[in-house]
């Protein structure tokens, strides 16, 4: 319900500031256009790779897909790029890259310098932890002196310090998996849906992800924009038609993030 109302306020505020309706946007409105679309392969349901690093996959890559049937642009060198998730914000930012995507979370700090898409998914963030070498561990009150952590440029860094908690911070979240694993790290702190994910296809390392829920304000997922963008209002109403009509929730059953 929070989100169908986030959703809804967003569709109005566009609707009311620009003088149009939905009808407004057509198939094909942006036919002609090219944009520079970019995914951080932070993992399932988000954005992965399998076999081929020119063909991502996941929520946010058949998002950007299906913007494209829907409205018409065509992508750069017709593919979806794979960067990092600070240096992928910095390409968005400077004007390099028009839309990015893998479990990117819309705060109102960074509305200041980027503009965003309807929020389209909304979870918490889970302590990843080893069984093997924290058995310790049943929720996050409990890392007071571990070492957790931290991906660089995510916005819950705070988390680790709340809860005394020594904090490192990693660029590549696989990378830190099996850091934990291996146990050169207590656990990480990071979006649920990943690491519950993880943690569920890969049962050989012994990681166990706590239950208790917290940081939901930094789990709201969106597609990010360039600040200004002139696709914001299309990619906007497109959406809305991609929730009505059942779309949105589609993509996120196929990568089971219900």
């Amino acid at each position: 319900m929070r989100l169908a109302k986030k959703i809804g306020s967003l569709i109005v505020a566009l609707t009311m500031g620009f003088g149009f309706t939905t009808n407004a946007f057509a198939l094909g409105e942006l036919k002609g256009e090219t944009i520079t679309a970019i995914v951080n392969p932070v993992g399932p349901p988000f954005a992965f790779v399998v076999d081929n690093v020119s063909m991502p996959q996941g929520i946010d890559v058949d998002l950007i897909l299906e913007l494209q049937r829907r409205l018409g642009f065509k992508l750069k060198e017709d593919r979806i790029y794979l960067d990092a998730l600070g240096d992928g914000m910095q390409r968005v930012y400077d004007g390099r890259a028009d839309i990015m995507g893998g479990g990117i979370s819309y705060t109102v700090a960074r509305t200041s310098e980027y503009d965003f898409s309807p929020i389209y998914y909304e979870s918490s963030l889970a302590l990843l932890y080893s069984t093997r070498h924290n058995p310790d561990i049943t929720s996050v009150k409990d890392i007071k002196g571990k070492t957790i952590g931290m991906q660089q440029g995510a916005t819950s860094a705070h988390y680790a310090d709340r809860y005394g908690a020594k904090t490192v911070l990693f660029n590549n979240v696989i990378l830190a998996y099996f850091q934990v694993a291996m146990g050169r790290m207590d656990g990480i702190i990071f979006d649920r849906p990943e690491v519950a994910d993880f943690a569920r296809v890969m049962p050989s390392l012994e990681l166990s992800v706590t239950d208790d829920v917290f940081g939901s304000d930094e789990c709201q997922f969106a597609l990010l924009l360039t600040k200004d963008s002139k696709y914001r209002k299309a990619i906007a109403l497109t959406m809305e038609e991609m929730f009505m009509d059942g779309t949105i929730d589609a993509i996120k059953a196929k990568w089971h993030a219900q």
